[in-house]
């Protein structure tokens, strides 16, 4: 779904139309019914009635905003394809205090490009092949085995620690096995509240999310502030890669944008990657047969090898097709990343309206 920003100012010209819809009550507008929680993976109560009574492209406000969403593939197509000619990313206020001014969701144009190519240089293909494969399957290996201790486990959250250690040992050589849990538990705290009505008072889900992103934030000013003193390591991490950075001539990287980068990527890493996986386990378990074939295509890989409980090769990991059906189908029903903003540039007119 895509969610576009919309002024009554002087920009929208005199009689222009806009979508059906409602901007709710005064201050609040319509964001206490948007963020009541979704027990399921299907459409959430507040998009399904709106759909119904407006249609596909409808006009709200959310926390201060007022907004214009579209559910109209069509038109999510028409703004995919005029990225940065009449629509440009943008993130309403309240998420922008959560995630940091200067993040990499708010960059645009060249500098975008360059924060993309320093991700790809430890997430990239090459990186996944030599590096990340082998990692993932020692952390995976090594979580399963402690599940077994438990005589329940709860999927989303053992998933998400998984997966942050993962990500956390690639961007800042984390190593959560010889640690507190610090970290991490900072990270919960700050994803209790992510979803919560924006209010910041002691006591509310946002306002301990606030104090779990501070927290972090300071972890990872710490981590920064001592690997500027280092002067040699054997191996680089993404804190390696934004000193560099800045120490290059003419860069825009400075210290607030390398912090406000690592918090969301270390977010962004665990919190996508977690919920699909999840989501992917719930509908294997709803449908047996796929997960027989599943099964059946790995048992097979198993079968070829000389030892069958060796790791798994990049030949193997390319050669799983129905895996990646599965994975591809799962992310698709899941709708992992359920809104996306854009603002318009300039007045835009829709199916000729």
């Amino acid at each position: 779904h895509l969610v576009m920003r919309w002024n009554m100012g002087p920009r929208c010209s005199a009689g222009a139309l806009l979508p059906p819809g409602s901007r709710g009550l005064p201050l609040l507008g319509e964001t206490l019914e948007f963020f009541a929680r979704n027990p399921s993976l299907e459409l959430s109560p507040f998009l399904k009635r709106r759909l119904d009574r407006y249609g596909p492209i409808f006009r709200t406000n959310l926390i201060g905003e007022d907004l214009i969403v579209s559910m109209d593939p069509e038109l999510n197509n028409l703004v995919f394809q005029k990225e940065e000619k009449l629509f440009q990313i943008w993130y309403p206020e309240s998420i922008m205090r959560i995630m940091g001014a200067d993040c990499i969701i708010a960059t645009l144009g060249t500098f975008h490009k360059h924060l993309r190519t320093l991700v790809l240089r430890l997430f990239g293909p090459e990186n996944l092949r030599l590096v990340l494969l082998h990692e993932v399957q020692q952390t995976a290996q090594a979580s399963l085995l402690s599940w077994l201790d438990h005589p329940s486990i709860e999927v989303k959250e053992a998933i998400s620690s998984m997966i942050f250690s993962i990500t956390a040992r690639r961007l800042i050589s984390y190593d959560s096995s010889r640690s507190d849990g610090k970290l991490w538990k900072q990270f919960d705290a700050f994803l209790q509240g992510l979803l919560a009505f924006p209010l910041y008072v002691p006591g509310t889900a946002f306002y301990k999310c606030m104090q779990g992103r501070k927290n972090v934030m300071k972890i990872l000013q710490e981590m920064l502030n001592e690997r500027k003193k280092e002067t040699h390591r054997e191996s680089v991490d993404f804190i390696d890669l934004l000193i560099n950075d800045m120490k290059e001539k003419n860069t825009i990287m400075n210290e607030k944008i390398a912090l406000d980068l690592l918090f969301l990527l270390l977010f962004a890493g665990f919190e996508t990657t977690s919920s699909g996986i999840t989501a992917a386990l719930k509908f294997l378990a709803d449908d047996p047969k796929a997960l027989q074939e599943l099964i059946e295509e790995h048992n097979n890989i198993r079968k070829r090898r000389i030892d069958p409980d060796s790791e798994i090769t990049w030949e193997e990991y390319k050669s799983m097709k129905f895996t990646s059906h599965v994975i591809h189908e799962a992310l698709r029903l899941a709708n992992i990343a359920p809104l996306m903003f854009r603002k318009a540039i300039e007045e835009v007119h829709i199916k000729g309206e």
